[in-house]
């Protein structure tokens, strides 16, 4: 029993010598230096989120948007999409194509896809 009120004396001890010495106001200090240096207040940082978000938005095209949507349906699924390029193309025009255009179209469509892939995930990690 003596052993146990030992150790809280001296835990208590070191705590009031923490407190004399200002270390909790010195820790506070120097976050408040942190965020002065770089400027990433949390609602500073969520502005610049938001207005990243809208720039991204207004430089897109609609057909874009329309891809974007069906990617996010994909990823949104709770099923693993084994073909997801295949369910992006659109028939009518893969079918117009000659042997190199369908090649050159399904490169472009993977490109598109992992670069919407992308931009999904840091829209729903928030990066």
């Amino acid at each position: 029993m003596t052993r146990k009120t030992g150790e809280l004396k001296k835990r208590c001890w070191l705590a009031k010598q923490r407190l004399k010495m200002g270390y909790f106001d010195s820790l506070r200090h120097e976050k408040q230096q942190d965020e002065e240096q770089t400027g990433t207040a949390p609602i500073a940082e969520y502005s610049m989120r938001v207005n990243r978000l809208a720039e991204v938005a207004a430089s897109t095209t609609a057909a874009e948007e329309k891809m974007y949507r069906k990617v996010c349906d994909i990823l949104d699924s709770s099923e693993i999409a084994l073909n997801p390029i295949g369910q992006l193309i659109e028939r009518d025009v893969y079918d117009g194509l000659d042997a190199t255009g369908k090649q050159r179209y399904v490169l472009e469509l993977s490109e598109k896809f992992r670069e919407l892939q992308e931009r999904y995930y840091r829209e729903r990690t928030g990066s």
